[in-house]
C-alpha cells in the first residue's frame, strides 16, 4: 500500500509538470503583451494553431524542429495580426482576440480535415526526452524532476530569463512603463508603438509555443481543439500570478496540478463520474477570475490604445 501511494504521488508530480508546460508557455506570453498594454485573448487560437502546425510540419517531414518552427510561425503572425488592429487601427483588443480564437479553432479544424481522417491518423515525430543519466535513478527526485524533454526545462528557463529582463534590465524598465503610463515612456524616449507591436508578436510566439508542446511532445497526434480551453486558463494564471513571472509559474503549477489529479483520479476508478473531474481546472480558473485571491493591480494603460500627441 506504501509503494502504491508513493507511485501515485510521484506520477502524480510528473504530470503536474507536464500539464502545467503548455500552460507556463502561453501565460508567459499572455503576461508579457498585457505588461506591455495589450490584452491578448487570442491565447486559445494561437495555440492551437502552434499544435496544428507543429504536428503537421513534424508529420509531413519527420523533424519536430521543423514542425515547432512552423508552429512559432503562426504564433507570430497571429500575434502580428493582433497587434496591428489592436495598435494601429485601434479595433477592441477584446474583440479581435476572441475573433483570433474563433479563427485558430476553424483554421485548424478545416486544415485537419484536409489531410483526410481516417481510423489511422499520421503520427508525428516527438521530441525525446533528455537522458540524465544516473540522475533520473536518484529516488523520489529522479523520477518527478529528470524525466521530461527539452521544453519543460526551457519553460522554466524562460521564467527565470523573463524575470531579470522584466525587473533587472533598462529595456524591461521601458517595457512597463510602456504598460503603466505611456505617455510618459514617450516623453523619456521610449518607442511605445515598438515595444507594444515586439511584446504582442513575442506573446504570440510563446502561446504557439504552448500548443506545439502538445502535440510536439504529449500525444504525436492533432485532434479538433487540441488545446481544450487551455488559453482561457493561461489568462487565468496571469491573474492569479499578479502578473509576476513566478506567480505565473506558481499558477501554471496549480493548474497543472489540478488537470493531472483529475486524470489519476479516473485512472483510479474511484466512483467519481469524470465529467465532474474534468471540471476542476476551470473552477479552479473561474475562481481565479472572480478575483478569490485578492486584489490583483493590473498595468494601468492594459486595454487602453496610445494615441500619441
Amino acid at each position: 500500500m506504501e509503494n502504491f501511494m508513493m507511485t501515485t504521488v510521484i506520477t502524480w508530480l510528473t504530470m503536474s509538470i507536464r500539464m502545467a508546460t503548455p500552460l507556463l508557455f502561453a501565460s508567459l506570453g499572455g503576461m508579457l503583451s498585457q505588461k506591455a498594454g495589450i490584452y491578448n485573448f487570442g491565447l486559445e487560437g494561437m495555440m492551437l494553431c502552434g499544435a496544428y502546425f507543429g504536428y503537421y510540419g513534424s508529420y509531413k517531414t519527420g523533424n519536430p524542429w521543423i514542425g515547432l518552427l512552423l508552429g512559432m510561425l503562426s504564433g507570430a503572425l497571429l500575434g502580428l495580426l493582433l497587434a496591428f488592429t489592436s495598435i494601429k487601427l485601434r479595433v477592441s483588443q477584446l474583440v479581435i482576440g476572441l475573433g483570433i480564437g474563433i479563427l485558430g479553432l476553424g483554421l485548424t479544424s478545416f486544415l485537419f480535415r484536409l489531410i483526410g481522417i481516417s481510423d489511422t491518423v499520421p503520427a508525428a515525430t516527438l521530441f525525446k526526452k533528455i537522458d540524465f543519466g544516473a540522475l533520473k535513478e536518484i529516488p523520489f527526485i529522479g523520477a518527478v524532476l529528470f524525466t521530461h524533454d527539452w521544453m519543460v526545462y526551457f519553460a522554466w528557463a524562460l521564467v527565470i530569463l523573463t524575470a531579470l529582463f522584466l525587473y533587472r534590465t533598462t529595456q524591461g524598465l521601458n517595457f512597463r512603463a510602456v504598460g503603466e503610463n505611456p505617455q510618459a515612456a514617450d516623453t523619456a524616449g521610449v518607442n511605445v508603438i515598438l515595444y507594444r507591436y515586439l511584446a504582442v508578436i513575442v506573446s504570440g510566439v510563446l502561446a504557439s509555443l504552448g500548443g506545439a508542446y502538445l502535440s510536439l511532445t504529449q500525444t504525436s497526434y492533432f485532434t479538433e481543439n487540441l488545446t481544450a480551453g487551455r488559453g482561457w486558463i493561461a489568462i487565468s494564471a496571469i491573474i492569479l500570478g499578479k502578473y509576476n513571472p513566478w506567480g505565473v509559474l506558481l499558477a501554471s503549477l496549480l493548474f497543472g496540478a489540478a488537470d493531472a489529479a483529475q486524470m489519476q483520479i479516473q485512472v483510479m476508478s474511484l466512483g467519481i463520474p469524470y465529467q465532474f473531474l474534468l471540471m476542476i481546472p476551470y473552477i479552479l480558473a473561474m475562481v481565479a477570475m472572480a478575483g478569490v485571491v485578492g486584489k490583483v493591480r493590473s498595468p494601468a494603460a492594459m486595454g487602453k490604445p496610445y494615441i500619441k500627441h
